[in-house]
């Protein structure tokens, strides 16, 4: 009996050894420390989604795990991985689509690319659409900032994997940029409905824009100039970031569309400048300068799409619109005029900016119409103006209209429509002439002798007489010349020297009433606007 016990207690020493020294993390077995990480599958929220990690090798580093109904998931990472880049992978499972609000859509497989030392506990990491495009621009031998650089180009934002997007399906109370990431998602779903694709089959869409992408031209071609399709063979078409665009646009006006996000808040969307109709190829040609507040000039070229022939002789009609989030507007422009060569001439004149001190104001769109039955939007970026005064602004006194707010004084702008030089060194200066208008919708019209406005009563209210003058030194005062469709030029002003800055005065006379500053009668300084200019 006692050799028996002492044999009883060796073993139980033996074992006490082991276990502390396991627990120490001596051999045999010791613990490996995780960092846990959240995210969340998003194409709609995907249940039941296998989200796994892997090295930039292939090999599996954590999970699986599963998915929740909201699409969330959570995973412990093993702290030794975290210096390497990490691909996080999502397959399986079934969301709700939000382009056809269809249930039950089989995921297939999206992932996301972690940058080493980006993790921490809590870290959340989105799987969507735009992580999918930018973790297979990485496996195409992208660096992971030329991959994010190209995405921005392309799509118009960078994602952001630490932000969890919310259903944009679905109304719930979440940051503006929980929100903005969840509408950014729909509409890839948008786009997926867009090109007649089956949601089922978005996972397909998202690779063969990887594939367009990875040649940093998102054109429906890869490198080498070969077109590129989806697995079931939807061919990827050449103004595929236009329908981006208007996929972001179509979902966000749409009544599926449950973020409450108003244009202001989206950004705006990429301004690429080649669309596709049945039968045109469009492309936008910018001017010598870029979008800004006032005079814009550009061009519209016109293809056959049958054999690439230009179409001239069309009827190309434009319409500017500013979607805001309560006021949206059109703005003043020429008609176009057809230069016979396949090329269009155009003439926008912008009231306001995309955005103001960084803030966005809300989104350009620019329809163009070709012999009233085919049209494209572009979404071009309109910018603050630089240099000299590019509009002013006159106010009526007794002339007024209902604005949205009430009863309002008519406001009528001024715009810059260039200065030439002159004989003897004299100077013309152009301008154009446009009102606001309440209607419908918010419009700025240009004004010509004959035309017939509303008052604030919402009667009829015809121009009868208009009368310019522009003076360089408020003393002498030049009558200018009406040229026709709200344009007028003063010749023969003096003053002015080439290079050097300087101001010129406007005054406006409407029906007997010289329009001021301020809505109040003329008194001095109130009754002209002034433009700074520099001749050349």
């Amino acid at each position: 009996m006692k050799i028996f016990c002492k044999h009883c207690l060796s073993a139980i020493i033996v074992l006490i050894l082991t276990m502390f020294l396991a627990a120490c993390g001596g051999s045999g077995g010791s613990s490996v420390p995780t960092t846990t990480v959240n995210g969340i599958v998003m194409a709609g929220p995907a249940a039941g989604t296998s989200v796994t990690v892997k090295n930039a090798g292939g090999a599996v580093v954590a999970g699986p795990v599963l998915t929740a109904a909201d699409g969330s998931y959570t995973v412990a990472i093993p702290d030794a991985s975290l210096a390497n880049d990490l691909i996080f992978e999502a397959t399986g499972g079934t969301f709700s689509d939000e382009a056809t609000s269809a249930a039950g859509v089989t995921l297939g497989t999206f992932s996301a690319h972690v940058a080493a030392g980006t993790l921490a506990a809590g870290t959340n990491v989105t799987i969507d659409p735009a992580s999918t495009i930018i973790r297979e621009l990485v496996m195409a031998g992208m660096a992971r900032t030329a991959a994010v650089t190209a995405f921005n180009t392309a799509f118009g934002f960078t994602p952001d994997a630490a932000v969890k997007p919310v259903f944009a399906g679905i109304s719930t109370a979440a940051t503006t940029a929980q929100r903005l990431a969840g509408l950014r998602a729909a509409a890839f779903s948008q786009l997926t409905k867009d090109l007649g694709i089956p949601a089922a089959k978005q996972h397909e869409l998202i690779l063969a824009l990887a594939e367009d992408l990875a040649d940093g031209t998102l054109d429906g071609l890869k490198t080498g100039g070969t077109a590129v399709s989806t697995a079931s063979a939807t061919a990827i078409p050449a103004d595929i970031g236009n329908r981006f665009a208007n996929a972001l646009m179509t979902f966000q006006t749409s009544n599926l569309n449950k973020s409450k996000l108003t244009p202001d808040k989206i950004g705006a969307p990429v301004f690429t400048k080649k669309a596709l109709t049945a039968n045109y190829t469009v492309e936008y040609l910018p001017g010598t300068t870029a979008a800004a507040i006032g005079k814009t000039t550009f061009r519209i070229k016109l293809a056959n799409r049958a054999d690439g022939t230009a179409a001239s002789g069309k009827t190309v009609t434009l319409r500017p619109y500013m979607y805001m989030a309560t006021k949206s507007h059109t703005t003043p422009m020429e008609s176009v005029v057809d230069n016979g060569d396949g090329t269009y001439s155009c003439t926008v004149y912008y009231v306001m900016s995309t955005a103001m001190n960084g803030v966005s104001m809300g989104v350009w769109t620019l329809t163009v119409t070709i012999d009233g039955t085919e049209s494209v939007v572009f979404y071009p970026v309109v910018g603050m103006p630089m240099g000299g005064t590019s509009v002013a602004k006159l106010l009526g006194v007794n002339d007024a209209i209902m604005g949205m707010a009430g009863l309002e004084k008519r406001t009528w702008f001024l715009f810059n429509d260039g200065l030439m030089s002159g004989m003897g060194g004299s100077y013309s200066f152009k301008l154009f002439l446009a009102t606001k208008e309440m209607g419908a919708m918010l419009t700025f019209p240009a004004v010509k002798v004959g035309d017939t406005l509303k008052n604030q009563n919402a009667a009829d209210w015809v121009v009868n007489t208009i009368t310019v003058e522009v003076s360089t030194d408020k003393t002498t005062w030049v009558t200018a010349t009406d040229t026709g469709s709200g344009h007028w030029t003063a010749a023969g002003l003096t003053g002015l020297t080439s290079g050097t800055a300087a101001n010129i005065y406007v005054r406006l006379t409407v029906n007997g009433e010289q329009k001021t500053t301020d809505g109040v009668a003329v008194a001095g300084v109130n009754g002209y606007q002034t433009f700074s200019i520099t001749p050349m």
